[in-house]
């Protein structure tokens, strides 16, 4: 797939309600610190990276994904607190960690499957769901993650009911950045 082409991704939509509830994090003065701060519309829980797609490749890809998540029925899944990819003191990405669950890991492979098989690279990383909230700590200070934890405890009470897989499009230099271009029913939604 060339990079030419328009990036896309495919995610789980994260309800508005739950948009609304991670970022009030972004109200603190230490998340201010990140070189990037997810805009709240953009929230999304990234099943498969697809990267630049031609036309006809997305196309394909649509109709083994519509296929694919038919099959699946609805699911509900978890927060965990916040989390931390790369040093606690410099992190690389700060995120709401999502509970693992049977279903979710499923989902996800049988989407990299359908990826693998129109021609898409298979992902080296082991699946890790989460909601990224910020991007590179700039700040000289270590980031307060042990602050940001216990403040985020609470989130183990958020759950929300998967129902659809989204399509979506990256606008670079938009607000949100994240367009939903297409969405694909689990059974029973």
């Amino acid at each position: 797939m060339s990079n030419d082409n328009p990036h896309y991704f495919l995610a789980l939509p994260v309800p508005a309600s739950v948009q609304k509830q991670l970022n009030e994090l972004t109200a603190f003065t230490e998340i201010q610190k990140f070189q990037s701060i997810t805009h709240v519309n953009d929230y999304h829980l990234t099943l498969f990276f697809l990267g630049g797609v031609d036309h006809s490749s997305l196309s394909r890809l649509q109709e083994k994904i519509s296929a694919t998540v038919s099959r699946f029925s609805s699911f509900d899944v978890q927060l965990n607190s916040a989390s931390v990819f790369g040093d606690q003191k410099r992190p690389r990405v700060l995120f709401a960690d999502v509970k693992k669950n049977h279903p979710l890991n499923q989902l996800h492979a049988a989407i990299m499957e359908e990826c693998v098989d129109v021609g898409f690279k298979r992902e080296k990383l082991p699946f890790r769901p989460h909601i990224t909230i910020a991007k590179r700590w700039k700040s000289e200070e270590d980031f307060p993650f042990m602050n940001i934890a216990r403040e985020t405890d609470d989130w183990q009470d958020i759950c929300w009911r998967v129902e659809e897989v989204g399509l979506y499009a990256v606008r670079l230099g938009q607000l949100p950045r994240y367009q939903c271009i297409d969405h694909f029913l689990l059974r029973g939604a």
